[in-house]
């Protein structure tokens, strides 16, 4: 468990980022402690599809008080995709603000379709205080065995001491478990892999290559977490957790205490009610893109305040089909409604 940690009153920015730096010594991400259930965070659009900030403010203190293992922005779900450079730094800044006194490391998505972007990003974070960053390679275009080589190595060059985690996914064309050794070689600032949940992960494969590669942190989706973490992988990074925080966290817990039929006995009612919410969205004829569906049930659960509005052209789940479902949830799950 992180301690929470208090900011003295009355401080200018600038003393308010170095006190939090001092903190953020006490939270450095590495190999072994990079584990458990992080909390992709979602963004909340008001009415004009601008941040709106006190809502995103909101759900990191919720999240907080939840006490996942970690808190990240700008996955898929958290729409790096749709934000301008002035949008990521204020994003990145609050994150920082809202949970680094807490003590729960923080990570932010530093992607897009080119090296100096990326780099521009990587920077930015890093001098705010993120305490790792997540990447995707470059994605418009198919890169070479070479390019992904030479991507890992300018991005290490230009934040040597910024933990990196490699999310690995389909979208960037490129599925690699061997290659990694290489990568490693070019990138010793990183420490993980988000492996994406897709049919190209084959699970035995992974199996395999966990142990050829000690130097990373392994990290899953949900729907397998339990069967990896029995051969070694070390968390997830989780959309159920902003939904259903308690059980999402509490599964994890036990099965890193060998607690197996309790955790599988959760991730069964999850799982469960997760199906729910598919068949319903299914029938109403609502996205299940990977930024709506994620806000739609944590806005539909109650956990997380604010809109399940995502920016265009990406359409959000409808109100009047959320009153439907919400409905249709607290008869048939009113545990899992918390408003």
């Amino acid at each position: 468990m992180q301690a929470e940690i208090s900011l003295e009153p009355d401080l200018t920015f600038a003393q308010i980022r170095r006190q939090l730096r001092v903190i953020l010594m006490a939270t450095e991400l590495t190999r072994e402690s990079l584990k458990g259930v992080w909390a992709g965070i979602t963004l909340s659009w008001d009415e004009d599809y601008a941040l709106d900030e006190a809502a995103y403010r909101e759900n990191l203190r919720r999240l907080v008080q939840a006490r996942p293992h970690g808190i990240y922005v700008f996955g898929s779900t958290g729409e790096f995709h749709a934000v301008d450079d002035d949008e990521f730094r204020r994003v990145v800044d609050i994150l920082v603000e809202e949970v680094a006194p807490s003590g729960i490391p923080t990570q932010a998505g530093c992607n897009d379709i080119a090296t100096h972007p990326v780099i521009r990003k990587l920077k930015y974070a890093a001098d705010a205080g993120v305490n790792g960053a997540q990447l995707v390679v470059p994605f418009w275009m198919k890169l070479t065995a070479e390019e992904i080589l030479k991507f890992f190595d300018d991005i290490s060059q230009a934040v040597p001491h910024l933990p990196l985690i490699s999310y690995n996914i389909g979208r960037a064309n490129w599925y690699f478990y061997d290659e990694y050794r290489q990568i490693i070689d070019v990138a010793p600032n990183l420490i993980g892999i988000k492996w994406a949940g897709t049919p190209e992960l084959d699970l035995g494969r992974l199996e395999q290559t966990i142990p050829a590669l000690p130097e990373l942190a392994h990290f899953i989706g949900e729907g397998n977490l339990l069967k990896a973490m029995r051969f070694g992988v070390q968390g997830c990074y989780s959309a159920w957790v902003l939904a259903y925080p308690e059980p999402t966290i509490k599964m994890f817990d036990l099965a890193e205490q060998g607690k197996w039929a309790e955790a599988e006995a959760i991730h069964a009612q999850v799982t469960e009610v997760m199906g729910f919410v598919d068949e319903m969205a299914e029938e109403f004829e609502l996205s299940g893109m990977d930024p709506v569906w994620d806000k739609g049930a944590a806005i539909l659960s109650g956990f997380l305040a604010g809109h399940q509005r995502t920016r265009p052209p990406y359409i959000g789940w409808s109100d009047e089909a959320m009153a439907q479902m919400k409905a249709r949830m607290r008869d048939r799950y009113p545990d899992y409604v918390f408003d």
